[in-house]
């Protein structure tokens, strides 16, 4: 499944700005006859200027969608704690949303986490939300729909346990791309950009409160 926002984020466009602007300044150096060249002191600040003021409106436009995002959802700004960017309740649960940049070369990341309570038990389960092809590899559960969707890893066992209906219904309606990650511990979905629509954030926020039900409901079972 293509998502433009995979690869469309602050730092990538930010890098192809900056290439653009190096390509520009090549450009006058190389008809230097007619413009001075680049190290003329007016074209090197004419150019050094339209080039941060390009930065700075890249940044500012994904702030404002940040912001109308959190405007639009039930987050709300976390000033408690540096560990996580936003929070809300939901049935009585913490969500907490978290951004971050896992290594130089990736753009912005969102992690949404709830934590799960009373299990002891020790696994990891993955649905990665594909769109379509995941019949191709991982676990079948033989939801046709489902099985397309993601691509599941973990046992067998605990992914049928796992999948109750009410938690089939909830994973069925994901369109973004992400990954959920669920342990013993808590349930986390990871998305590889930030720019999101409220609606987005508040279904990913909920399936991620389902599991965790799910799973500690299995444990007190």
């Amino acid at each position: 499944m293509d998502d433009w926002r995979r690869v469309t984020g602050t730092q990538f466009l930010q890098a192809l700005w900056t290439i653009f602007a190096l390509a520009v300044g090549a450009g006058i150096q190389l008809i230097q006859p007619v413009v001075g060249g680049l190290l003329r002191p007016e074209v090197f600040l004419s150019l050094s200027t339209v080039w941060i003021a390009g930065l700075v409106i890249i940044a500012l436009y994904d702030r404002r969608h940040w912001s109308q995002m959190v405007e639009q959802s039930s987050f709300k700004t976390n000033t408690g704690t540096t560990l996580a960017d936003l929070e809300t309740i939901k049935a009585g649960r913490s969500v907490t949303v978290r951004t971050q940049i896992p290594d130089v070369f990736s753009q912005a990341h969102m992690t949404i986490r709830t934590a799960v309570e009373g299990v002891s038990a020790s696994f990891t389960v993955q649905f990665r939300y594909v769109g379509s092809g995941g019949t191709d590899e991982g676990i079948q559960t033989g939801n046709d729909a489902l099985d397309d969707a993601f691509v599941i890893r973990g046992s067998k066992e605990n992914v049928s346990q796992l999948l109750s209906p009410e938690v089939q219904a909830m994973l069925m309606d994901v369109e973004t791309i992400g990954t959920f990650t669920i342990t013993g511990s808590k349930i986390e979905c990871e998305v590889p950009f930030t720019r999101l629509e409220s609606g987005e954030l508040e279904q990913l926020s909920a399936t991620t409160v389902e599991l965790a039900e799910r799973v500690e409901e299995l444990a007190a079972a």
